[in-house]
């Protein structure tokens, strides 16, 4: 949620008198993320979250997406509820870009989630993908294996040219394994955040407020989905598991939705694969980064880390 196009209150202002939020007071640029622009919109009725979405061809995905916030936050997840102008739309356009407005959740973003934190996160996953099984739209994980490959030719020559051949050859090996642990299989899937980090949550001290950012939502093993959410809370600074936070929340989850006995069995795959992912993304944001104000970048070194020590180190649960 960093900030790539400039908006004002006197811009925004003539646009939102198409809905009915109240005047706008104040207008905020919200630094976290990386892909789209957000803001905090203050209005005489209360705040709001502004997004523009950046990506062009991101925008056609928007009325899946805010068809799943809307199911999700109507069958009690702390999801945003997209908000509709006065005829009833909720995708609209500003400066040239998609745009939305949501619900203002409240609550904190965690920076060292605990392990009650990772619990309850845990279980809001698991109630998410039985909720999910009532959802009927449909879109591919936006963010899926195929793509890996692509950014992994993307940025092979800069990582070739910066003499990062162990990196190169350590994401070209994890490729092959994950592409054969994505091979045609039958395991439950359906519509899954996919972007489950803690900074897309927010919390009032150990309760969950909010379930934030659906914008890489798509169709995907729940399985993987609880991949990235495992490496996203459970790992220490220094890159090594964190137990407490790894066991709470798989024991979350488990309260909502235990895994079968063949998603277990590739657990160990999907936290590569997840890994993998995220490692893939941020070396190419960081080889090839977009220009903006007040934009976040955060460093590959972390899940470059975390796949370094799955590959060594066996799952225990």
């Amino acid at each position: 949620m960093s900030v790539y196009t400039v908006v004002t209150l006197e811009e925004l202002a003539p646009w939102l008198e198409g809905f009915d939020l109240g005047r706008p007071a104040a207008l905020e640029g919200i630094a976290e993320g990386v892909v789209n622009t957000n803001y905090r919109l203050f209005t005489d009725r209360g705040p709001w979250i502004l997004t523009l979405v950046e990506p062009p061809d991101q925008g056609r995905e928007l009325p899946y997406l805010t068809a799943l916030m809307e199911h999700m936050a109507r069958r009690g997840i702390p999801a945003p509820l997209p908000m509709a102008d006065r005829q009833g739309r909720v995708i609209h356009h500003l400066k040239g870009k998609s745009a939305l407005i949501v619900s203002h959740l409240p609550g904190r973003s965690p920076l060292q989630p605990t392990p009650e934190q990772c619990r309850r996160i845990g279980a809001m996953q698991g109630r998410m993908h039985r909720e999910a099984v009532s959802f009927t739209a449909r879109r591919p994980n936006p963010v899926g294996p195929p793509v890996w490959r692509a950014l992994l030719a993307k940025v092979s020559p800069r990582l070739a040219a910066a003499a990062q051949g162990e990196t190169l050859a350590l994401l070209a090996e994890e490729l092959e394994r994950a592409e054969e642990a994505f091979s045609p299989r039958t395991l439950p899937a359906g519509a899954c955040h996919l972007d489950l980090f803690p900074d897309n949550t927010l919390f009032e001290g150990e309760e969950l407020t909010g379930v934030i950012d659906f914008h890489y939502a798509g169709h995907e093993w729940w399985l993987y989905d609880l991949a990235v959410t495992l490496n996203a809370w459970c790992f220490l600074d220094d890159g090594v598991l964190d137990p407490a936070r790894f066991h709470a929340l798989w024991a979350g989850y488990l309260s909502e939705r235990p895994p079968s006995a063949r998603e277990m069995a590739l657990l160990p795959a999907a936290l590569r694969a997840s890994a993998l992912r995220f490692a893939l993304t941020r070396l190419e944001a960081t080889l090839f980064p977009r220009e903006g104000s007040n934009v976040t970048r955060k460093p590959p070194e972390a899940f470059l880390a975390r796949l370094h020590y799955h590959r060594h180190h066996p799952l225990n649960l």
